[in-house]
Parts: C-alpha cells; sequence; structure tokens
C-alpha cells in the first residue's frame, strides 16, 4: 500500500490553466474524493496521478518515489473508466486476465487471482460471458475486477458508475465502499456527484475551476463549509442563500434581507465572529433545508409569515418552497398538509445552523 503526494502540481492546456498549485495528501488505506463540477480540474488531477497526462510542474510521489517521469505501467496502479473499456471480443475471464497475462504470470496464478476476484464481486457465473451479454453493472463489475486482479498500490477511479441507474449506482456505492474496505488500498476517486463523496469517502477534496476549495472529512465538507461554493455544491437538497446587511443593536447583531420582510438575531459568539472578520455591512446568509420549520396557515408561533410557491412529496419527505419577501427558501420536512400555493405559511430558522459568506469573496464568516 502506499501514500500518494500531491506537490504544487499546476495543469497547463495551452494558455489554459486546468490544475492550479494543488497540494493534497492522500494517506495509507485512504479513500479519497476528487469532486467538483465538470471543468474543474478532478479528472486532470487522475489523469496525472495514472501517468497519462504530462505534469506542468509540481510533483506527484507514490510513498517515497516521484512518479513524474514513470510511465503508466511501472506506478503499480489500477484505473477504472467511466466507460469500462472492455474487450468487446474477448470473454469476461480474458478482460480481467489481460493485465495479468501482460505480466508474464503463469495460468495456474492468473485463474487464482481472477477466480478470487469474481467470486469477491459475485460475478463468477458470467466469466464465460463477452460484454455484449452483460448489463451495465456487470460490465463495471468486470471493469473492477481487472482492476484488482493486479492488487495494486493505488486504486484510481475516474466516475465509474456514472452510466448506471439510479436504483444501481445507490447499490453500487455500497459495493465499493465495502470492497475498498477489505482490500485496503489507497483509492482515489473523481465525481461530480456530492452523494457518492459524502457516503463513500473517508475525505473529500472540493474542486472549482482548478483550484482546491476544502479538503476535509464529508462531515466537516457539509457542516463546516470553507466558502459559498462548497456550501452549495455539497448537500441535496442545495443550501439556500440570502442577501443580507448587519444591523447592530448595542452588542448584538442581527442579519435583515435586503426586502426587509426577515431579521434574525444571532448569538453572541456569531456577532463576535463577524465582528472579528470585519465585515464591511453585507453578507450572503446560508441556511440548509434541513435546518428550516415550516408550518401551514397562520397563528402558528413561528417567527415569519410567508408564502408558499411550490410543495413537492418526496415519500416520507417533503420540499416545501416558501417566498419572504423577494426570497425564495427551500424546507425539507416530513408530509404534512402544507395547503396550497399562494397561502400563507410560518417560518423559522435554527440560529446554531446559520452560515455567513462574504458577499465579494464568497469566505465563510462562520
Amino acid at each position: 500500500m502506499a501514500t500518494v503526494t500531491i506537490s504544487d502540481v499546476w495543469k497547463y492546456y495551452g494558455k489554459t490553466v486546468a490544475v492550479k498549485e494543488l497540494n493534497i495528501e492522500v494517506r495509507d488505506n485512504e479513500f479519497l474524493c476528487l469532486l467538483g463540477p465538470s471543468g474543474c480540474g478532478k479528472s486532470s488531477t487522475l489523469r496525472m496521478l495514472a501517468g497519462l497526462e504530462f505534469i506542468s510542474s509540481g510533483d506527484i510521489y507514490f510513498g517515497d518515489t516521484r512518479v513524474n517521469d514513470i510511465p503508466p505501467k511501472d506506478r503499480d496502479i489500477a484505473m477504472v473508466f467511466e466507460n469500462y473499456a472492455l474487450y468487446p471480443h474477448k470473454t469476461v475471464f480474458e478482460n480481467m486476465a489481460n493485465p495479468l497475462k501482460l505480466q508474464k504470470m503463469n495460468k495456474v496464478d492468473i485463474a487464482e487471482r481472477v477466480e478470487w476476484a469474481a467470486k469477491m464481486l459475485e460475478i463468477t457465473e458470467l466469466l464465460q460471458r463477452k460484454p455484449v451479454e452483460l448489463s451495465g453493472g456487470q460490465k463495471q463489475r468486470t471493469a473492477i475486477g481487472r482492476a484488482i486482479v493486479r492488487e495494486p498500490k493505488v486504486f484510481l477511479f475516474d466516475e465509474p458508475i456514472a452510466h448506471l441507474d439510479a436504483k444501481l449506482r445507490s447499490h453500487m456505492r455500497g459495493e465499493l465502499k465495502h470492497l475498498q474496505r477489505r482490500l485496503e488500498t489507497t483509492t482515489i476517486y473523481v465525481t461530480h456527484d456530492q452523494l457518492e463523496g459524502m457516503t463513500m469517502a473517508d475525505r473529500i477534496a472540493v474542486m472549482h475551476e482548478g483550484v482546491l476549495q476544502q479538503l476535509g472529512t464529508p462531515s466537516e465538507i457539509y457542516n463546516h463549509p470553507v466558502n459559498e461554493f462548497v456550501a452549495g455544491f455539497v448537500g441535496e437538497p442545495p443550501m439556500n442563500f440570502v442577501d443580507c446587511y448587519i444591523e447592530r443593536q448595542d452588542d448584538a447583531v442581527a442579519l435583515v434581507n435586503d426586502s426587509g420582510q426577515m431579521k434574525l438575531l444571532l448569538s453572541d459568539a456569531q456577532s463576535r465572529a463577524l465582528a472579528e472578520k470585519s465585515a464591511d455591512g453585507v453578507v450572503r446568509l446560508g441556511i440548509r433545508p434541513d435546518d428550516l420549520f415550516v408550518e401551514a396557515g397562520q397563528g402558528h408561533g413561528l417567527d415569519f409569515t410567508a408564502k408558499i410557491f411550490i410543495t413537492e412529496p418526496l415519500g416520507g419527505d417533503m420540499l416545501v418552497e416558501a417566498e419572504l419577501g423577494d426570497d425564495r427558501l427551500t424546507i425539507k420536512r416530513k408530509i404534512a398538509d402544507m395547503g396550497q400555493p399562494g397561502e400563507a405559511c410560518g417560518l423559522a430558522f435554527n440560529i446554531e445552523k446559520l452560515h455567513v459568506f462574504d458577499r465579494e469573496t464568497g469566505e465563510a464568516f462562520f
């Protein structure tokens, strides 16, 4: 097994910067997710790790070995691609055995290794089939099997379950996480799907426009985002944002939305955090849908009266979009009769769960 160190790595395509001064250390046996939208630099980073892209500047180490100039075949890695990249004329067994044949392993050892991987992935009965006879999930398992038979130091996954349907993706998230725990192999996993990162990874590296935004555990990323981008990208449904101005009342601080319909009195610790960071009077408030409370009608005793825009039942839960002045907020709650669009509703905020960001830079005050 091995650590992976990415040190001051840059990647240019012509004059376009794809990755900018990236520094990440992946721990031995860790499952790290590179998470971000299309074009953020995550796949370029993975391809540099694999040796499929040249590094414009900086260094990459596997353990103590600098791998910048080592060809892909000598890096002791295994990569699983989004499109599986199976040989259509070969059986599942032959596809999985191919990297071992290239290593000149004898036939008996190859058979043992392939059968071991197939049993682990529950595809033993598919070994004599060809890719055209397989479902999407079976193809994905075959591609993973081809990777794990090599017993590499590092696994690299490039959105391997993106083509699967929603139910199978959910199943394979658990399968991949369980597999990584069994094999105890350092794993770097690229995805644009924040749900995959949150449910599978030990730590997540959130990237945007080639820049690492935040590196932390799923809990740290979700509960303590360092900026507005991370806060808005991670979480489903997404975080609500409201432009506010600061109103000071002696030692207390209140946030008032631009339309004046909402006034939130902050705690002492939150007030101090804003004062210490010299907020210029205008900020952006963030609140997750789970941290808002809504009740139908009036006389509910909640802090504000809003107006229902739309309701969306989700099985046992419901999303309610409510208008508070010029701002529209999404609230997640248990299924209940919320009335019709246009009707009044009560709204309250969990003050302890507020996030406040600089309007200009997006930096989190708290």
